[in-house]
């Protein structure tokens, strides 16, 4: 990861908070599984990103 992907991901949660980047986070990593089942029939990678989306889930901030 460069220090420039950093400052940018660091720019991203102070504008929004880190709690509403992982809300996105989540829902990005279950239209991904969704993409992948419909798409590439690749219901491996699939479990994969919904196995991510429910741990990202369960992580409560509110900062």
């Amino acid at each position: 990861m460069t220090k420039e992907y950093m400052e940018s991901l660091e720019a991203i949660v102070d504008q929004l908070t880190l709690a509403a980047v992982l809300e996105m986070l989540e829902r990005i990593s279950h239209k991904k599984a969704e993409n992948l089942r419909t798409h590439w029939q690749d219901e491996t990678s699939a479990k994969l990103w919904d196995k991510a989306a429910r741990q990202i889930e369960q992580i409560n901030i509110d900062i």
